[in-house]
């Protein structure tokens, strides 16, 4: 008996990519430092030789996604769990840190001044979204505008069409410093003490979040402060990838 040969088809377990992912770096990141940092009056910076945006916050994050997700060409700023993908995580690994346009509210009382005026302006929007007021929580979906008090962080937040909210107890500040290597569906953590990443937390009001430069999940950074940033600070955007050949 002869075998058969069976023709190569190419037909390999690729990894097939959802997302396209870009520092703000190029021809239009010019363009868009001047349009943020009417807004963002600190904490970013356009390097002209590179053409390349550097910085990072929960405001700058949540400011530039707004502005992109208006373009209505696919493009956001990396959600929680679009940082856990390995083509963004290989980009700042070592080199960054970088947030998402997300803010972790724990408690109605918050040690950090700044962060009282925004957690009475919260409250009422997270029960109405919610009914009830059930912390943790992770708020996501907002835009941020100058305010008219001129104390504190001189920012107001407002909720977009897509405001959401989601109550998960690993958000709390006791499990600070638990070890994981796998995250869910919405980026949160799966605890596990062989982790190999470790996951920060504050014990009260609000707080950031970010992926450090060793692949750590912080909502613990600056004592509660969203507006922290330095030069190492990159937000990250993405696009949904071209639909793949089958």
């Amino acid at each position: 008996m002869t075998k058969t040969k069976k023709a190569i088809r190419g037909n390999f377990d690729f990894v097939v990519q959802s997302i396209v992912p870009s520092l703000i770096q190029g021809e239009d990141a010019k363009a868009l430092y001047n349009k943020v940092s009417k807004t963002i009056k600190s904490g970013v910076w356009y390097d002209k030789k590179s053409k390349t945006i550097k910085g990072s916050s929960t405001f700058l994050a949540a400011r530039v996604d707004s502005i992109v997700r208006d373009l209505n060409k696919g493009i956001r700023v990396a959600t929680l769990a679009d940082l856990n993908k390995p083509e963004i995580m290989s980009m700042i690994k070592d080199n960054h840190y970088s947030d998402t346009p997300a803010i972790v509210f724990r408690s109605t009382e918050d040690s950090f001044n700044p962060n009282k005026a925004l957690i009475a302006d919260l409250i009422p929007q997270v029960e109405q979204k919610m009914g009830k007021l059930q912390l943790p929580v992770l708020i996501t979906g907002f835009d941020v505008v100058p305010s008219e008090d001129k104390t504190g962080y001189r920012l107001d937040i407002i909720p977009r069409k897509d405001f959401a909210v989601l109550q998960d107890n690993r958000l709390s500040g006791k499990y600070d410093g638990k070890r994981f290597s796998t995250v869910d569906k919405d980026g949160l953590p799966n605890f596990d003490i062989k982790g190999n990443r470790t996951w920060y937390a504050r014990n009260e009001g609000l707080s950031r979040l970010y992926w450090g430069g060793d692949l750590g999940l912080d909502s613990g950074f600056g004592g509660g402060s969203l507006a922290d940033s330095s030069e190492d600070g990159r937000v990250v955007v993405v696009r949904e990838a071209p639909a793949q050949k089958k």
